[in-house]
């Protein structure tokens, strides 16, 4: 068995350990284990963790939410143009 190391948030190692506790597994790597041993049952979660939490808007009009972000009155014209030439060449939104 090869060991690999990982980085992770303070908060994010204590959430591992409560869930390594609650659920009965034996230590961290077991944990990771059955993690990846799920993904491979269930590859489409790995879809889901690739964006998540970032998910995208259901409004598609250019127009819509540029109003809705101008409207806030808290973001910079230089950040509002970057923004509608971002929406404006996406082929997700409608111009």
């Amino acid at each position: 068995m090869s060991t690999i190391n990982i980085s992770l948030p303070y908060e994010q190692v204590n959430f591992v350990d409560q869930l390594v506790s609650n659920y009965g597994f034996a230590n961290r790597s077991e944990f990771v284990r059955s993690l990846l041993r799920l993904i491979t049952h269930k590859p489409e979660l790995v879809e889901t963790t690739s964006i998540f939490p970032f998910v995208a808007p259901k409004e598609k009009s250019v127009k819509k939410i540029m109003d809705g972000f101008r409207k806030t009155k808290r973001y910079s014209p230089a950040f509002l143009k970057d923004l509608q030439i971002g929406l404006s060449e996406s082929n997700y939104f409608k111009n």
